[in-house]
């Protein structure tokens, strides 16, 4: 592998504000675009069943319009006015708002979401009209059976937990949501001690630290309500099917992983690399080259606080769904018995190119801070996280995978014209 000092460090600073909101940039000197992310600490594992999708549907009426701004034309006009992207996401355990502008613009980017996120308006005819289109979205979510497929298998991993709900909520949820319910989360978790702003591009972060002061030097910070922690045992694999006469049948299977901060992370990040990442992945040659049971056939790994998960991706002919999971299982199963040095030796390379491939991004850059400085209270430079893959050896994987990779923890998902669960419950074994 090669060494660590060929990745070069992010070389990032960090600023806290009496109120408590951190200012952390990095540096490009190379780039000509610079990225702003606003992170804010509250996400749909802090909602209660009846406020579902609340921190969905705030993030989608932020956009339409401040007490300066007063209608969503103007707000998106000014970024994309001068070609940027602005943009926003809502997650589990945090929520983002971002723009990516050329670098003369960073000050108006700036300007914009601090406005956006602090004066919003919130008016009861966007409330409504919005509420639409979240509903269309929850639409959306049935009438793809790949998606479809994800929401089952989160039910499924994290049974009667905020975490295993749709990131939008329910259509009864949403509909209850009011503008007051609104302005109660905002109240709530929009405070500065609950704010990140992490930038990155060709900015002094002096100048960045003076602009955030003077947007939120009237902002006053305060305790923000915790989130619900997962406890939950599995004793024995599970099955969830939907019929649909589709062409493919959709299937998921899925275990419980590891918390972004436990000691072993890297190893599964290892092991999830040689199982599903890429077209030289177990997964890839076995599933798709040798026996062309699907198109797309991939592992992933989700980290959350508290809990995780390894998860499986498939689309196959529902005639040889059998045979996929069959195949998939064995595939999973083998993982248990070891991993040659040699091809831990490239999956680590793959990690570190990739990561390092990756940090020529703004965007990215901008990601990799915030979200490690919201959710763990840490940035690490990609050199340490390369130093720390490269530490893993092929007995951690061995014992990762035998530790994680038992038939009690199985779970499985599958929509598309598929009755027999009988069988694929049986199936259900490593």
């Amino acid at each position: 592998m090669p060494p660590a000092a060929t990745h070069p460090p992010i070389d990032h600073q960090l600023t806290t504000l009496d109120s408590g909101l951190r200012i952390v940039t990095s540096e490009m000197p190379h780039a000509r675009s610079v990225c702003i992310n606003l992170f804010v600490g509250v996400g749909s594992r802090y909602e209660s069943p009846d406020r579902a999708g609340v921190s969905h549907f705030v993030e989608h009426l932020v956009f339409k319009g401040t007490e300066r701004r007063p209608t969503a034309k103007e707000i998106s006009g000014v970024v994309e006015g001068v070609g940027g992207v602005l943009n926003a996401g809502t997650e589990q355990e945090l929520t983002v708002y971002w723009s990516k502008v050329a670098l003369d613009h960073c000050a108006e980017a700036i300007d914009l979401l601090f406005d956006m996120l602090r004066h919003s308006v919130y008016a009861d005819e966007e409330i409504e009209k919005e509420r639409l289109v979240v509903f269309e979205e929850l639409n959306m979510v049935n009438d793809f059976p790949n998606q479809k497929v994800d929401a089952l298998i989160d039910e499924l991993l994290w049974p009667g937990h905020p975490l295993g709900r749709d990131i939008a909520g329910t259509r009864d949820s949403v509909a209850s949501i009011t503008r007051d319910v609104m302005l109660d989360h905002v109240s709530r978790y929009y405070t500065p001690s609950n704010i990140i702003v992490s930038v990155a591009g060709n900015v002094p972060h002096e100048q960045i630290v003076d602009q955030v002061v003077e947007l939120s030097q009237d902002w006053s910070p305060h305790p923000v309500p915790g989130w619900e922690p997962f406890v939950h045992s599995q004793s024995a694999p599970q099955l969830r099917s939907e019929y649909r006469s589709t062409e493919q049948a959709h299937l998921s299977i899925a275990m419980p992983g590891l918390p972004m901060v436990h000691p072993d992370r890297y190893a599964l990040d290892l092991l999830n690399v040689i199982l599903g990442e890429g077209m030289s992945s177990r997964l890839f040659i076995e599933v798709r080259e040798n026996r062309g049971l699907a198109y797309d056939v991939h592992s992933d790994v989700t980290h959350f606080r508290d809990c995780g998960a390894i998860l499986i991706s498939a689309g196959v002919d529902p005639k040889r769904i059998y045979t996929a999971v069959d195949t998939i299982l064995a595939e999973v199963g083998r993982l248990r018995e070891g991993v040659p040095e040699q091809e831990l030796e490239k999956a680590k390379r793959l990690s570190a190119g990739r990561l390092t491939l990756r940090m020529e991004d703004t965007r990215v850059v901008a990601g990799w801070m915030g979200a490690q400085e919201l959710l763990i209270g840490e940035i690490l430079e990609p050199d340490e996280v390369v130093r720390r893959v490269d530490r893993v050896s092929s007995g951690d994987v061995r014992r990762v995978a035998n530790d994680l990779i038992v038939t009690s923890g199985l779970n499985m998902a599958v929509v598309g014209p598929c009755r027999g669960k009988t069988r694929l419950q049986q199936a259900l074994v490593l």
